[in-house]
């Protein structure tokens, strides 16, 4: 295991001010308690973050009516790879789509417009069970082709908020007012640091973890970049951690 060096001084924390077995090391030089196992695999927690001075594209509000933290998911080789993968799934999915479509308005005897698909399948007309059968079959396939298209707008125009008012937290991901809003109980939280996991492919991905003392587990800020993640991470670790 790798010595534990303090995120703030850099400093190596000697041995002595390291507990195992409660999972604690602590900087004497900086007045500091960290949690070993992130120290020891690379993922310390550096509250040591100016929020006066956020990177690019992130930002820190905090006033009487709470505190907001946030980050744009802007990332135009994430975008510029989704919107690739987008329209090549979803030009194929609209084929059949269109077939689909052929078919239903057949099956409601409304009329085709000319350059449309002739609903035949077989030699013949296309029935309602199979029209029927084509939409369920095409169902999930056009679920994907949406989210991907849905992911490749929220890292050009998306992003991730926070938001603490008194015990109420809110976190938020999505492009304007549309998105993904989860609630927490602020004054509940019990730790907040980076989780390390792999996608599907085999490649990390890391994300923000927020831990409450009932053990609820939220996790946000996959799609930022590092710098802002990290900014982001601090930001709440000041603000939620106590």
């Amino acid at each position: 295991m790798p010595m534990p060096t303090c995120s703030k001084c850099r400093r190596v924390i000697p041995s002595d001010d390291i507990n195992v077995a409660q999972d604690v090391a602590y900087c004497r030089q900086c007045n500091i308690s960290y949690r070993l196992s992130e120290l020891a695999f690379g993922n310390d927690i550096s509250t040591n973050v100016d929020l006066n001075r956020p990177p690019k594209g992130a930002w820190y509000r905090s006033d009487g009516g709470g505190t907001v933290i946030g980050a744009t998911n802007r990332s135009l080789v994430a975008a510029f790879g989704l919107l690739f993968f987008a329209l090549f799934w979803n030009g194929i999915v609209s084929v059949f789509v269109t077939f689909a479509i052929s078919g239903t308005l057949h099956v409601l005897h409304v009329p085709l417009p000319d350059w449309f698909p002739a609903p035949k399948m077989n030699g013949g007309d296309m029935g309602l069970g199979m029209v029927l059968f084509l939409w369920l079959f095409l169902t999930p396939f056009i679920a994907v082709g949406l989210f991907v298209l849905s992911m490749c707008l929220t890292s050009l125009f998306g992003c991730t908020e926070a938001k603490v008012e008194n015990t109420r937290g809110t976190l938020f991901t999505g492009v304007g007012p549309v998105g993904w809003k989860r609630k927490f109980d602020a004054s509940q939280v019990r730790d907040v640091r980076i989780y390390e996991g792999r996608s599907n492919n085999g490649n990390n991905t890391y994300s923000i973890l927020i831990e409450t003392r009932e053990g609820k587990q939220l996790k946000v800020g996959s799609l930022l970049t590092n710098e802002r993640r990290q900014f982001v991470l601090g930001a709440l670790k000041r603000t939620l951690v106590r």
